[in-house]
This record gives C-alpha cells, sequence and structure tokens, in this order.
C-alpha cells in the first residue's frame, strides 16, 4: 500500500484558501502519511500558506504570482511532480482513508489504456454524489448522471466516460506527452479545462473511466463561490466552445455545434427577457471571446491532427450519452 502510494504526485491549487488548503493537506497527513509528493500551487503567494506547507516534510510551496486560475495552477504544478501519477485534488476536498488514493492507481495499473481516471466523492455536508464522471452529449454538453443525488448505481460501478472530474482525478505523467506535452490549456483559466484534457486523452486512443474507490469529501465551489455567477458562465461557455472547435473533426462540428449555439443564444435570450441582464450579457460574451479565439482555435485543431489516433465515431461509441428526458429539464431547470 505504501510502495503505490511513493507513486504518487497530488497537485493542490489554493488561492487566498488557507483553512481549507491546511484541513485537506491534514487529512492527506493522517491517511497517507508522508508516502505521496504534495505540490501546492498558490496562486496568491503569501507567506502564511508557504508556513502552512512548510509544516508537511513530503509537501513543495510553488509560488504562482497573477491568479492563473486552475488550469494555469495545476501546469505550474507539473514539472514539479516526480512520481508515476500524478493525482489533481481540490483543495476544499478531505480524504478520510488511503485507500482513496490507492484504488485509483492499482486501477491504472490494472487498466493500461485508461490515460485519466476520477474516483469517488461526495458533496459536503449534504453527503450526496460529487459525480460518477460525464458523457458527452448529441446537444454538445456534459451530462453528470448522478451529480448532487443521494445514491446512482453508477456509483459503485466502474465505467468508461468522457470526462473525469479534476477534483479527484489521476492519470500518468507520462500520457502527457501523448496529447500534446501540456495538461491544461492555460487560456481556459478555470472551467472545463479538465474536460478538454480528457477529451485529448480520448482522441490519442486512451479511455477515460470513473472508478468506486472510499469516497472523499468535496465542499465545491469554495474559491469559485467569490466569483460573479455570470462571470462564471461566460468563461465556462467560452472555454466549452473553444474546447468543441478544437477536438471534433469537421463533421462533428456541423453535427453538434449548431445545438450548442442555439442553447446559449436561448439561453442568453431567456435571461435578456427576465430582466437578467448580467447573465444575458455573459452569454453574448462568451460567443464573442469565441470569434476572437479563432487563431488560438486552428492553431489547436493543427495540434490536434498530431494526436489524433481514432476517429470521432469511435469515441462515441463509448463516450456519447443520450440523457433521459427528466435528466435533461433537470439540466435545463438548473441552468436557466
Amino acid at each position: 500500500m505504501t510502495a503505490a502510494l511513493n507513486d504518487v504526485s497530488i497537485i493542490i491549487v489554493t488561492y487566498q484558501g488557507d483553512e481549507l488548503t491546511k484541513n485537506c493537506l491534514d487529512s492527506l497527513a493522517a491517511t497517507c502519511g508522508t508516502g505521496p509528493q504534495i505540490v501546492v500551487v498558490d496562486n496568491s503567494p503569501s507567506e502564511t500558506t508557504r508556513r502552512i506547507v512548510a509544516e508537511y516534510p513530503n509537501a513543495v510551496y510553488v509560488p504562482s504570482p497573477g491568479n492563473p486560475g486552475f488550469a494555469g495552477g495545476n501546469n505550474r504544478a507539473l514539472p514539479f511532480c516526480d512520481r508515476r501519477y500524478v493525482l489533481l485534488l481540490n483543495n476544499d476536498t478531505i480524504v478520510h482513508s488511503r485507500e482513496s488514493i490507492a484504488g485509483l492507481v492499482r486501477f491504472l495499473e490494472e487498466h493500461p489504456k485508461c490515460g485519466a481516471v476520477q474516483g469517488s466523492g461526495r458533496l459536503y455536508p449534504s453527503g450526496t454524489i460529487a459525480g460518477c464522471g460525464s458523457w458527452l452529449t448529441p446537444l454538445g454538453f456534459m451530462w453528470s448522471p448522478g451529480f448532487n443525488a443521494k445514491e446512482h448505481p453508477l456509483f459503485g460501478e466502474a465505467h468508461p466516460c468522457f470526462m473525469g472530474g479534476g477534483f479527484f482525478l489521476m492519470f500518468r505523467r507520462c500520457d502527457i506527452a501523448k496529447v500534446g506535452g501540456f495538461l491544461f490549456r492555460s487560456a481556459f483559466w478555470c472551467y472545463y479545462e479538465e474536460t478538454d484534457f480528457c477529451h485529448r486523452l480520448l482522441l490519442a486512443g486512451m479511455e477515460v473511466w470513473y472508478a468506486p474507490t472510499v469516497p472523499i469529501d468535496h465542499l465545491c465551489s469554495q474559491t469559485s463561490g467569490r466569483f460573479r455567477w455570470s462571470d462564471i458562465m461566460r468563461r465556462h461557455l467560452r472555454n466549452l466552445l473553444f474546447s468543441l472547435k478544437a477536438n471534433l473533426s469537421f463533421a462533428s462540428r456541423l453535427r453538434i455545434l449548431p445545438f450548442v449555439y442555439s442553447l446559449i443564444v436561448g439561453h442568453a435570450l431567456f435571461h435578456f427577457l427576465k430582466g437578467d441582464f448580467p447573465t444575458a450579457k455573459s452569454d453574448f460574451a462568451a460567443l464573442a471571446a469565441s470569434r476572437r479565439d479563432k487563431k488560438r482555435i486552428l492553431a489547436a485543431r493543427r495540434q490536434v491532427s498530431r494526436i489524433r489516433k481514432v476517429t470521432d465515431r469511435q469515441i462515441f461509441k463509448t463516450a456519447m450519452k443520450h440523457p433521459p428526458l427528466k435528466d435533461l429539464l433537470r439540466y435545463v431547470r438548473g441552468n436557466m
């Protein structure tokens, strides 16, 4: 067990979250000892955070001035990771058992085609499910069965998916070279970066899985809750459009993007008529940003063409799902 943990580098990105980060590090120390390497990236560098990290002999403090977001923070950490496996772990999580992490190591060892695997988590304090992986839908958006539900059959079953949640996601460090030589697109800052990463793993011929492990607690949105919802939606939609335009083939773009644009415009008009002008503005801002991203998207497509080993059709066979009508309606209600 200890040997498995010695093979892991854990990345934790923090932004003015000393209490959360200390609680997370305390839980890792209690369950995993000094086995894994821990790389803490501070997106708002302070001596207080540095002193907290210094209390843990297996932790490395990495200052990251300018707040490059979750994407940039994880990118900053990766060169400091010196173990075979890398685990992305949010600072607002609590690990209750070493088996939560050791189980992911075993899963990757037993599944050589798996490029990334998400473990189990529950939202705190509700105790509801933090996700069982997500699938791409024909509408271009993610479907996460079981998210925020008390129980779901998929929560206890290992299964392939399109995307694993970045709050608790493990991959092999050597596989970064197979997906373009980088972890996240730094321009994403935050939101959708792990989906884009998992999509590139699939394009490179690997698989993405959810594996049931001893659940960790995820407080969820402790950092993002400091930002306006309209700004979050703008970044999320802009990054979603960037990723789909960069990673999908021409035929798939023709098939999926009209739905995405229609849903975004419809969402904007709905909120405009409601008088919710900030949300409507953020939707249109995301569309405008996608147009400005044209050159970078074209460059990203050239990157994707170099790593692509499989067709979209092959990916969609296992990674695209039609959500049940009740889940689709729940998604619409939750985003309107």
